[in-house]
C-alpha cells in the first residue's frame, strides 16, 4: 500500500513536470512570436515588402515547429538577423547631421542646405551665407590674445593643427594653434560647428601660465554706414544703432554691466538678421566701437579667469529671415527658457507670497541719514552743512500717513540711510540703525507705522563697497586684481572704500538681518545695491580666490540668505544672471550721452530687456515729464513708464494730481505685470510714436513728440 502510494506520487510528479515543461515550451514559443509581430511594424520600401513579409512568415513557421530547448537559441539568432535586416533597410533611421566638410588650399568649410560656414586660411576671416544673405567678419589681427607679456595674433602661430568633429546634431572641426612666436608654451584651441541656421564657436586651452589677459575672437561683424543696417544692443535697457548713426558710441564692458544687461546682440541688413549670444557669460564682455557716421562694430571679449581661459568659453550665431530687434529678443527668450533658469513672477510668488502685494502699487524712494566725510569727492564747502542731511523716522512715518489720507491706499517704501552712520558709510558694519534718525526703536515704529497703513517697508543696503571707516575693514577681505591691485575710490558718502569680496557677502548679510531679526525688526524687502549693475569680480587673494562664476554665487548666496527670510528682495538695474533670483529693480532705463543723470539718447532707445523678462522681474520708472535719469531729454519719463507698464515711483509729498495720474498707472502694472510684452514697433519713420503689445492683447501707444498715450485693454 505505501509502495503504491510512492509510485503515485512519484507519477504525479512527473506528469506535472511534463505538463509545466511543455507549457513553458508553449510560453516561449508565443513570446517569440510576439517578437516577429514587433518587428513587422519596421517600415520599408515597397520593394522589399514582398521580401519582408517571407522573412517573417519564415520565422513564424520555425517558431511554431520548436519542440525542445536547443531550437530557442538557433531561432533567437535568425530572429536577430531579420531584425537587424529590417533595421538597416527601414525607411527612417537615425543619421548623422546633414552638415558636409571640406578643406582647400586657401580655406576650411563647414555647409549644410541653408547654411554655409568657410573660414579663410590667410587670415581666419570668417564668412558666412544663409539664404542669400552675406555676413562677412572682420579678420584676425593682432589683438586675437592679449596676455600679460605680449599681444598674439591667431595667425603668428606655427602650428595649426586640423581637426573633423562629427556629432549627431552638427558637424565642424577644431584648430588647434601652437608654438606662437616669443610665447611657445601658449596653445589654444577652437572649434567652429554648424547646425542648420546656428553657427557655434568653442574656445579652450590646457595652458595655465597665469598670464592670459583677453582672448578677442570671433571678430566683429562688417557693416556698411548705412541705415539699412543697423545693431540690436542691449546697452540698458535697449539700443537700436543704425550703422551710419551720427552720434559717437563707445563702451566696453564685461557682461552683467550697464553695456550688456543681456549677453547678447544682433545686426539687421535689410530684413536679414544675425543674433550672437554669449553661452558662457560670466567671464565675457563687448567691445563697442561706433565713431561718427559708423559704421559699428561690436567685438566680443574673454576676459580670463584667475589668469587662464580655465573653462570651455561659447559663443552661438543664429542667422534669421524676417528679422527686428523684437524677433531677435524673442528668440533670445526661447533660448533662455530653453537653457537657463527663467522664473517667472507668478513662480516667485509661490516662493514668496508677499510679492503679490507690491503687484500694481508705487514706490516711494525715500532717506534718513546722509553725511559725506570730508574725504568723499562728494564733498561740498558752500554751504558746508549740506553735507550732512536726515530726516527722522518719526517725520517720513508723518509723510506716510498724509499719503495714506490723500488715497494712496498701499505703496512700497525703499528706505535709504538708515544704517548706523548713514547712507553709504560704514558698509558693511551696518547695525545697529543710525541714532540720530531715531536708532533701533525709532525704526521699529517706522515699521509698525507702514503695517498700520498697508504699506511695504524695505531697506537699501550695499555689500560690495567697503568703507575704511566700517569697523571691520580688513584689507585682506578686499578683492585683489590681476595686477596686484587692491582698487580704492573715494566717491560715496562714506569716503574712501575698497572693494569687499563676493567670499565674504553672504555672511555678513546672514549677521546683520539676525540680528536686526532677533532685535524686533520686522521688515517686509532689503534691497542690494549694485550687484544687478556691477559687472562680476575675480579675486586673486591668495587665502580666498574668487573666481567671478563663484561672485555670481556668493552674491546669489546673499540674496537666498534674504529671500528664506521672507523678504522681498530687489537690486539696482535689470542684468541677466540675477533675474531669476531677484523680485524688482530700482530702474531699467537708457543709455544717455555725456550723462545718465540728463543727457542726449544714442540711436533708438527700446525695450529689449522688457521684450524679454517683462513678467519675470518688477521695474519701477520715473514720471517726469522732460528726461531724468536714464530718460533722454525730450522725453516724458511717464511715457517710458506707461509703454512698459512699469511700476510708477510716487513722491512722498505728491500732490493730488500727482496721486490721480499714479492711480491710473498702477491700474496698467497691475493688468500687465504678469503678460509677456509679446511686441514692440514704430508707428512712423520718427520712431517717436510707438506701440506696445502684451500677450493678452493689451496694446498701448504712446507719442513722445505730442506727449500723449492710448491704453486699449482687450475687454474694451
Amino acid at each position: 500500500m505505501i509502495r503504491n502510494q510512492f509510485f503515485l506520487s512519484l507519477l504525479f510528479i512527473l506528469i506535472t513536470a511534463l505538463y509545466a515543461y511543455t507549457h513553458d515550451i508553449e510560453s516561449r514559443k508565443q513570446q517569440y512570436l510576439l517578437f516577429c509581430e514587433s518587428i513587422n511594424n519596421i517600415p520599408v520600401d515597397n520593394t522589399l515588402l514582398q521580401e519582408k513579409t517571407t522573412k517573417i512568415e519564415d520565422l513564424k513557421n520555425k517558431i511554431s515547429k520548436i519542440t525542445g530547448e536547443t531550437e530557442f537559441e538557433s531561432i533567437y539568432k535568425e530572429f536577430v538577423e531579420v531584425r537587424e535586416w529590417l533595421l538597416k533597410n527601414a525607411l527612417e533611421k537615425p543619421t548623422l547631421s546633414s552638415e558636409s566638410l571640406s578643406e582647400t588650399d586657401e580655406s576650411w568649410t563647414v555647409e549644410n542646405s541653408n547654411t554655409k560656414v568657410q573660414l579663410v586660411k590667410k587670415n581666419l576671416q570668417l564668412i558666412v551665407e544663409y539664404q542669400g544673405q552675406k555676413w562677412e567678419y572682420y579678420p584676425s589681427d593682432e589683438e586675437d590674445i592679449i596676455l600679460s607679456s605680449a599681444n598674439l595674433s591667431l595667425i603668428s602661430a606655427k602650428q595649426v593643427i586640423y581637426e573633423e568633429v562629427i556629432t549627431g546634431y552638427a558637424k565642424g572641426f577644431t584648430l588647434h594653434f601652437k608654438d606662437f612666436p616669443s610665447v611657445s608654451n601658449f596653445e589654444v584651441l577652437i572649434t567652429f560647428y554648424l547646425s542648420d541656421n546656428n553657427l557655434t564657436i568653442d574656445i579652450s586651452s590646457s595652458t595655465t601660465s597665469k598670464q592670459l589677459r583677453q582672448i578677442r575672437f570671433p571678430k566683429p561683424i562688417v557693416l556698411n554706414p548705412s541705415s539699412d543696417e543697423k545693431s540690436v544692443l542691449c546697452v540698458m535697457q535697449g539700443m537700436l544703432l543704425p550703422a551710419n548713426c551720427s552720434e559717437k558710441f563707445y563702451g566696453k564692458d564685461l557682461t552683467n554691466s550697464r553695456m550688456m544687461y543681456m549677453p547678447w546682440w544682433g545686426h539687421i541688413k535689410g530684413n536679414n538678421g544675425l543674433l550672437a549670444i554669449l553661452a558662457t557669460s560670466d567671464d565675457a564682455g563687448i567691445d563697442y566701437q561706433h565713431p561718427e557716421g559708423g559704421p559699428t562694430k561690436v567685438q566680443p571679449l574673454w576676459y580670463s579667469s584667475l589668469g587662464e581661459i580655465g573653462y570651455l568659453r561659447s559663443i552661438e550665431f543664429y542667422f534669421l529671415k524676417n528679422a527686428t530687434h523684437v524677433t531677435l529678443a524673442k528668440h533670445y527668450r526661447n533660448w533662455v527658457r530653453d537653457r537657463r533658469n527663467f522664473v517667472s513672477l507668478k513662480e516667485k510668488i509661490i516662493r514668496s507670497p508677499l510679492l503679490e502685494k507690491i503687484i500694481g502699487i508705487p514706490v516711494i524712494h525715500v532717506g534718513a541719514l546722509y553725511h559725506f566725510e570730508e574725504s568723499s569727492s562728494l564733498f561740498t564747502k558752500n554751504p558746508i552743512e549740506n553735507n550732512h542731511h536726515l530726516i527722522p523716522y518719526s517725520k517720513i512715518a508723518e509723510q506716510l500717513r498724509k499719503l495714506k489720507n490723500k488715497g494712496i491706499e498701499t505703496a512700497y517704501v525703499h528706505l535709504d540711510g538708515w544704517g548706523y552712520m548713514g547712507y553709504d558709510s560704514g558698509h558693511p558694519d551696518i547695525v545697529p540703525p543710525g541714532y540720530e534718525v531715531g536708532g533701533l526703536e525709532g525704526l521699529k515704529k517706522l515699521s509698525q507705522t507702514c503695517k498700520e497703513l498697508e504699506y511695504i517697508l524695505a531697506l537699501h543696503d550695499q555689500y560690495r563697497d567697503f568703507y575704511l571707516n566700517a569697523v571691520s575693514f580688513n584689507s585682506k577681505l578686499c578683492v585683489l586684481n590681476q595686477d596686484n591691485i587692491r582698487e580704492q575710490h573715494s566717491t560715496w558718502c562714506g569716503g574712501p572704500q575698497a572693494l569687499l569680496s563676493a567670499r565674504f557677502v553672504p555672511s555678513y548679510v546672514r549677521r546683520n538681518y539676525n540680528w536686526l531679526i532677533n532685535n524686533g525688526l520686522e521688515i517686509q524687502g532689503v534691497y542690494l545695491d549694485v550687484f544687478s549693475v556691477v559687472p562680476l569680480e575675480e579675486s586673486y587673494e591668495s587665502f580666498s580666490p574668487v573666481t567671478r562664476s563663484e561672485c555670481a554665487q556668493y552674491r546669489k548666496e546673499a540674496f537666498q540668505v534674504l529671500k528664506s527670510k521672507g523678504y522681498i528682495i530687489s537690486s539696482e538695474e535689470p542684468t541677466e544672471y540675477l533675474a531669476s533670483v531677484i523680485d524688482l529693480v530700482h530702474h531699467g532705463p537708457y543709455w544717455l550721452q555725456p550723462s545718465l543723470n540728463g543727457g542726449e539718447k544714442v540711436g533708438i532707445p527700446i525695450p529689449l530687456f522688457n521684450l524679454v523678462y517683462h513678467d519675470s522681474l518688477i521695474m519701477p520708472w520715473g514720471i517726469t515729464d522732460d528726461g531724468g535719469w536714464g530718460i533722454p531729454n525730450g522725453d516724458a519719463g511717464y511715457l517710458h513708464c506707461i509703454l512698459n507698464a512699469g511700476m510708477p515711483y510716487l513722491s512722498i509729498n505728491a500732490d493730488e494730481k500727482e496721486i490721480t495720474f499714479v492711480k491710473e498707472l498702477c491700474t496698467l502694472a497691475k493688468h500687465c505685470q504678469f503678460l509677456e510684452l509679446v511686441n514692440h514697433e514704430f508707428l512712423d519713420d520718427t520712431y517717436r510714436k510707438q506701440k506696445a503689445t502684451y500677450s493678452d492683447g493689451t496694446t498701448i501707444i504712446v507719442d513722445f513728440d505730442k506727449k500723449t498715450y492710448e491704453i486699449r485693454y482687450p475687454d474694451k
